[in-house]
This record gives C-alpha cells, sequence and structure tokens, in this order.
C-alpha cells in the first residue's frame, strides 16, 4: 500500500471508523442490559457468539463457544419446544424477525424471564444457517408486575412481555444507532432515527425534555453519576402520546449514551387508573351509611372508614391499633370473642352478628355487623366487618316485643277476668236475691253485706284486669280533664297530708272522649304511685297542656293531631332502667306481696292504649319519676253531669235471657222474675235466635252474653236485628273484648251491663233501655214501683 496514496489514506481512515464504531457497538452491548447471541440453525443450537454481558446469568462466553453450553442448554425445558415451533412458525410464514419470552435458567439454577428478539440470518443460497437473538432479562419487571397485581388485587397480569428499546447516542443527544424496538416504540424507521439529526429527547414532552438535557450534561460533567430511571411522556411520529421509562448512561471512555427506553404506557395508565379508584373508593366509604372496618386474628383495627365519624363520633386514629373488643358492651363481648375464632377457623366464610358498640360520647348504639375473613387475601390480609347502625330498628323491635308480650299477658287477664266475672255474677246474684227476702234486722243481714263487699273487691280486681287486657271502654263521654283530674287529686289530696301536691291546669283544654272511671282510676293509680316512692313525704307535680302535633314535629311515636298531655312528676326515689321496662307488666310490682299484686300500673297502660293514647315514662334513681300521657281529642260537646240515686226498679214485660253458663241463667232468672219479668231463656246464640224468631212478638228486651262458644254475641246480635231491626238488647259480659263491644253498641244496642252486677244496676238499666224513646205511661197493669 503506497503510504501516499491519497485514496489508500481515505480507506484506513474508512477502517478506522467501522472499527471503532464496531467497538462503540460491542461496548455498548457488553454495558446494556440486552444479551446478544448467534446461534446456528442446528440440533442443540450451538452458540457461535454470545455478548459478554451473559455474565450476568454467571455464565461466560467461553462457556457457549467452546460447546460447554448450548443455547437450549440453559433454555427451561417446558419451554423448549415451544420456542422451536415458534422458530419453525416464522420460517415457514417468512419472517425475518420475531419476539418471545420465555425462561432461561442461570448458573445457579434459577430461573430467569427473558424476552427474546429473535432474527434470521441467511446465506446467500437463501438458507438459515444462524439466529441471532437480542435478549432482554425481564425478570424484575416481571416481579415488578407480580407485586403490582397483588397490591391491586384488579389486574390478572402486567407486562407480560416487556420490551426494551436500545439506542446509541453523542454527547449532544443525536441518535447515532437504535434497534427494531425503539422504531416501534417511536414510530420512526430505523434509518430517520440514526439519520444524525434526531435527538433521543427530542420525543419527550415538555417539561420532562428540559429537565434531562439538565441531567444529561451533569452525566457529561461528572461520569460517576449513576444511572438513574425516569418517568415521562413522548410523543411518537404518529402523534400519539407513550409513558416512558428512561435510562441513559455513558458508554465508560466516550462522551456517547447508551439509552434504554422501556415503554410503560399500560403501567402508567394502570397506575392513573388505580389512583382514581383508590380515591373514588375513599369517596365511598367516606359517604357510606355503613362502618367499613377491617381487624387482625386478635380483633386489632387495622382500618376504619371514615364514615365512622359520623355514625360513632370517633376520629379513625382513635380506633386504628385498638382491639374493638375494648369498645363493644361488656354482656356482649364473650359472645363476639367466640364469634370471631370461628370465623378465624373457617376461611372465607362470613357471620352476621349484633352488638353494642360504645360511641365516643359514651353512649351505646346497636350495630348490624357482617364479618368476612379475608385473613389469606394477600391484598387485606384481615377481617372484614361491614357494621350498621340499628340502634332505632331495635328500639322499635323492643317496643315490638314489648307491645306483643302485653298483649299476649292481657289476653291472658281477659280470659281470667271473664270466668272470675262469671263466678262473682252467681255470687252476687244470690247474694242480691238473699238481701230483697232478709230484714236489715236479720242476724245474717250484715254478713250478707260483707260477702257483697269482698264481691265488689273482686269485681274491683277483675275491673283492673279488664282495664289492663283492653277492655274497660264501655261508656265514652266528652270530658273537661281538668275537672276530673283536679276531683281525684284533691280526693288522693287529703288522705295525703306529708305530700305537697302542685297543680297547674291548662286553662281552655281540649275536650277529651273517655271513660271517666276508668280514666279517674289511671291518675289515681299514677297518683298512688308516686306516694310510695315518697315513704317520707315529698311533692307532686300534676300538669296539663294542649298539645298539636304536626308531620314535620311528630314526637313520641304520635300520629298527628291535637292531644291533651297529662303529666304526672312526683320528687321520689325513681327506678332503675331494669324497672322501668317492667312497670307496666301485670303482676310486677317493687312492693312486699302483702302491699299490692301489681296490676295499677297495667291497668293504666291497657285503659290508656285502649282509649287511643299513650303513656310513657322517665326516671332516673334518686331523680324521680315523670309519668306522660296524652289522649286523642273530641270535637264533641260535654253534657251537663245527672246524679241519680240508683234503688231497685221492677216491671212486666218480657225479657229473653241468653247465656251459655247455667248458673248465669239460673241466678239472672230468679233476679228477673223477682223484679216482676216475664223470662225466655237461651244457652247459646242459635237457640236464642231461634227462640226470639218465634216469639218476637212477646219479647220485649233481649239480656245478651257477649263471650260464648259457636255464635257469639256479635253474631247473635246481627241476626236478631235481621229478624227486627228494632230488637232492644243489652250485652251483659264478664269481659267486654271493648272493640267488639264498642261496634255493636254502634251499630245500635241498646246498652252494657258488666258482670258481675247488681240487682239495682241491673234493674236501672233494663228500665233504661225499656223506656227509651218513649216518654214513661204506664199501661195496665204494669208496675214501675221501687223496691
Amino acid at each position: 500500500m503506497n503510504e501516499n496514496d491519497p485514496a489508500s489514506g481515505k480507506t484506513d481512515n474508512t477502517m478506522r471508523n467501522a472499527v471503532q464504531r464496531l467497538h462503540d457497538l460491542e461496548a455498548a452491548i457488553n454495558r446494556g442490559p440486552v444479551i446478544y447471541c448467534i446461534w446456528r440453525f442446528a440440533e442443540g443450537a450451538p452458540v457461535e457468539y454470545i455478548s459478554n454481558n451473559i455474565i450476568q446469568w454467571g455464565y461466560t462466553p467461553e462457556d457457549f463457544m467452546s460447546g460447554r453450553k448450548t443455547w437450549y442448554s440453559i433454555t427451561h425445558h417446558d419451554d423448549i419446544c415451544r420456542l422451536q415451533l415458534e422458530i419453525r412458525k416464522n420460517l415457514k410464514n417468512k419472517i425475518p424477525m420475531f419476539e418471545q419470552s420465555y425462561r432461561v435458567l442461570d448458573s445457579k439454577g434459577e430461573i430467569r424471564w427473558i424476552q427474546d428478539q429473535t432474527v434470521f440470518i441467511y446465506d446467500r443460497a437463501g438458507l438459515v444457517t444462524h439466529l441471532q437473538g437480542s435478549i432482554l432479562d425481564v425478570s424484575e419487571q416481571n416481579q415488578t408486575r407480580q407485586t403490582l397485581h397483588e397490591t391491586q388485587n384488579l389486574y390478572q397480569t402486567v407486562f407480560e412481555n416487556a420490551g426494551t428499546a436500545i439506542g446509541i447516542a453523542d454527547q449532544d443527544r443525536n441518535i447515532l444507532l437504535g434497534n427494531k424496538k425503539m422504531e416501534e416504540l417511536t414510530g420512526y424507521t430505523l434509518a430517520e432515527l440514526a439519520d444524525g439529526k434526531k435527538q433521543w429527547d427530542s420525543f419527550i414532552t415538555a417539561p420532562d425534555s428540559e429537565f434531562l438535557k439538565s441531567r444529561h450534561k451533569k452525566r457529561l460533567a461528572e461520569p460517576s453519576t449513576p444511572p438513574h430511571q425516569y418517568d415521562v411522556r413522548i410523543i411518537t411520529k404518529g402523534g400519539s402520546m407513550k409513558d416512558i421509562q428512561l435510562t441513559a448512561t455513558l458508554i465508560p471512555g466516550t462522551q456517547r449514551s447508551l439509552v434504554s427506553i422501556l415503554d410503560i404506557t399500560d403501567r402508567a395508565q394502570a397506575e392513573r387508573e388505580l389512583r382514581e379508584s383508590r380515591e373514588r373508593l375513599q369517596e365511598l366509604l367516606a359517604r357510606s351509611s355503613d362502618i367499613i372496618a377491617v381487624v387482625d386474628d386478635q380483633g386489632i383495627f387495622q382500618y376504619i372508614s371514615p364514615s365512622v365519624k359520623r355514625i360513632l363520633r370517633y376520629d379513625q386514629c382513635d380506633l386504628i391499633g385498638r382491639s374493638c373488643l375494648d369498645f363493644i358492651h361488656p354482656d356482649e363481648t364473650e359472645t363476639i370473642l367466640t364469634e370471631l375464632k370461628d370465623l378465624i377457623l373457617s376461611r372465607n366464610d362470613g357471620i352476621a352478628t349484633e352488638f353494642r358498640f360504645r360511641t365516643a360520647t359514651g353512649d351505646w348504639t346497636y350495630l348490624e355487623a357482617l364479618g368476612s375473613n379475608c385473613l389469606h387475601n394477600p391484598a387485606i390480609r384481615g377481617i372484614i366487618i361491614n357494621a350498621r347502625d340499628v340502634t332505632e330498628r331495635k328500639r322499635l323491635e323492643l317496643q315490638l316485643l314489648h307491645s306483643q308480650k302485653m298483649e299476649a299477658i292481657g289476653r291472658l287477664a281477659g280470659g281470667i277476668a271473664h270466668d272470675f266475672n262469671n263466678i262473682l255474677m252467681g255470687i252476687q246474684g244470690y247474694i242480691s236475691l238473699l238481701l230483697l227476702k232478709t230484714d236489715t234486722v236479720h242476724a245474717d243481714f250484715e254478713k250478707l253485706i260483707n260477702i257483697q263487699a269482698l264481691v265488689q273487691s273482686g269485681a274491683d280486681l277483675t275491673g283492673k284486669l279488664l282495664g289492663f287486657a283492653r277492655g274497660g271502654r264501655y261508656e265514652l263521654k266528652a270530658t273537661d280533664i281538668n275537672t276530673l283530674i283536679a276531683r281525684t287529686v284533691n280526693l288522693f289530696g287529703r288522705t295525703k297530708k306529708e305530700i305537697a301536691v302542685h297543680q297547674k291546669y291548662e286553662k281552655k283544654p281540649w275536650t277529651v272522649e273517655v271513660d271517666r272511671v276508668q280514666i279517674e282510676q289511671v291518675i289515681l293509680n299514677l297518683l298512688v304511685n308516686a306516694g310510695q316512692a315518697m315513704p317520707q313525704g315529698g311533692d307532686i307535680y300534676v300538669e296539663t297542656e294542649n298539645v298539636a302535633v304536626g308531620r314535620s314535629s311528630r314526637a313520641e311515636d304520635l300520629e298527628p293531631g291535637d292531644y291533651i298531655k297529662i303529666s304526672i312528676t312526683d320528687t321520689g326515689l325513681g327506678m332503675d332502667e331494669e324497672t322501668r321496662q317492667k312497670i307496666f307488666e301485670p303482676f310486677f310490682t317493687t312492693k312486699e306481696k302483702v302491699r299490692g299484686v301489681g296490676l295499677g300500673l297495667a291497668s293504666a297502660f291497657g285503659i290508656i292504649k285502649e282509649h287511643g293514647g299513650i303513656i310513657t315514662v322517665v326516671s332516673e334513681p334518686g331523680k324521680g319519676t315523670t309519668f306522660t300521657i296524652y289522649l286523642t281529642t273530641s270535637d264533641k260537646d260535654i253534657p251537663k253531669e245527672n246524679y241519680d240515686v240508683k234503688a231497685t226498679l221492677t216491671g212486666d214485660e218480657a225479657i229473653l235471657l241468653v247465656d251459655d253458663e247455667s248458673s248465669i241463667i239460673e241466678v239472672c232468672r230468679d233476679i228477673l222474675a223477682s223484679l216482676g219479668y216475664k223470662i225466655f231463656t237461651a244457652g247459646n246464640g242459635r237457640e236464642a235466635v231461634a227462640l226470639y224468631a218465634l216469639n218476637k212478638e212477646k219479647i220485649d228486651l233481649v239480656l245478651l252474653d257477649m263471650i260464648m262458644p259457636g255464635l257469639n254475641g256479635a253474631e247473635t246480635y246481627n241476626q236478631l236485628k235481621s229478624i227486627n231491626p228494632h230488637v232492644k238488647v243489652i250485652l251483659s259480659t264478664g269481659y267486654s273484648g271493648s272493640e267488639e263491644a264498642q261496634k255493636i253498641l254502634d251499630r245500635g244496642c241498646s246498652g252494657l251491663i258488666q258482670k258481675p252486677f247488681r240487682i239495682e244496676d241491673l234493674s236501672q238499666k233494663i228500665r233504661e233501655v225499656l223506656d227509651a224513646d218513649a216518654e214513661l205511661q204506664e199501661k195496665p197493669g204494669q208496675n214501675h214501683a221501687i223496691l
């Protein structure tokens, strides 16, 4: 070669440049993450070239170049067939370059996931002789995807086939060399990328591009600066936006940079969606009407939703790290602990439970909770508790249970009262007959009077039972409640000089329609109860007030409307919550057995309820008690009071006596006969209807028992009315069942009398009905004398 020949010099320069480029390329390859490998297209895939960076797996190029290792020898045995099939398929389809992901084993036998970009190498005859692989170890990326998948629990896989774009750039950031992946990533061809005019940061959006320029200058000034990954966005040739992870590393001894770009668009989008999902979930949890909590296997709060502030008044930090058992009512702690243990032992099974939880204000709130075992879910690793405040529902349930219990006891009490009154009726009847025949100076007269008084005491007791059993509304009258209460209070006050009674009445009280005797009984029972709560004396405050309840201001479970409110407050001993809950139950009493049977407040409850009102009690130990009654008002005018002295009246009309008790038939027949009446008798409803149908012209009045087997009093009355619309009927009952009795009275029944009745009561009721709607005119032979 002629050293002076210019052409020769130019050739040498070209050679040196080519060698330098090859040297740079080899250095870039050996320092880059991509392993380059060339193996023969032959059995076993013997390697003819492999880049030095194979040492990252613990191998040396010599391991392969010497034939000790082939590519298939380090390929995972489960992936070899798939790899071979993929190569044949692409060869058949004349696809020059393809990518695939599979596993290899490093020198320690550990599995590495790789991304392999394979290129077929042909000879001049067009036959494939070799394959070139650009191999990227994506084990870490796979691990990252797996970790992200476990954390989010939303995505099944992340980046199954992660690809890397690699390029070499000069000190001015001009791309000198780029691989196929960079072409795919940016949309530019390799020629366009490597024309020396395209800078690797020219794709990157501002302000990231300016930041990366400054980092590049620092890297040139300080070559020891370690490489760093940057997550930025690029604009492709087609104008689309992509998220990338960029790493730029100086090639030692040069001013050139190895640029590695990984497409993370999917991951970035997933992170944005996850962030939005978390924000949305947090908002839902904050606004939820339920409390969502996570506790560990010891019951320690790991998480609790922000809704706990609104429902239980706690901040989240007040509960996290503390045991849930510390806040559960002591009576229910053991049950909840057992349920928690059972839940832990049952994988993924749930339990439903209910308990009281202490709020931040110290009150107890009923929570209904559903627990789900997610201890084995790596995203949760705990027990999920979904709790709802059911305090109001629980209150209503307790009210319903109490109401049902009271109703059942009321039915029992009513049945007992009915049977007892029938017995008393027999005794009272015979006493009345004996008194008619016994002179006041007779030795047994006083005894008969005493027996009659005992019968009356028994009747008073059953009256209380009937009041509780909702059977006491016999005679409703429009009433001035102030006058009624004042009369009862003054009567009580004269017997309790050690108690000061303070009265405050509504100036113009609304009218109420009540059974006056029963309401007097209620007021007296409450006053007596208050007096017994103050054995050393004290004060009682009685007050009435007009109350209008609107739809928007409902209180005490009252329907909208006008009410009279009656309050009776004492300064006595008060009562605890357990006692307060039972105060209206029959036979419940805190007094000694000799001082009462516990029916006073029970009958008051039944009477007020039967009047369509409510009665409530508020009390605390040592702070006295307040009973409050609400009664519905009426538009009726208050009638003038007439007080007649009772006398025994006689007559000669014909009366049909109907009762299923033979003893009642016998004694009432004798009583009616003693009063001068002609008697027809029937032992049941059907017999009475048949008898009346045959003798309706003769029978002036029917004395009808209310409670009978078969055809009852109401059904018998209906059939009597169908025979004679003007039939006069007096209902006679030991247990009225007030709603049914009131319905019969509203349909035109003439009157009602409660067993046991005295002869004078029956005689006056009979004359009241028979003489109604007409002026009293004597008929021939008729005698209305007073016995």
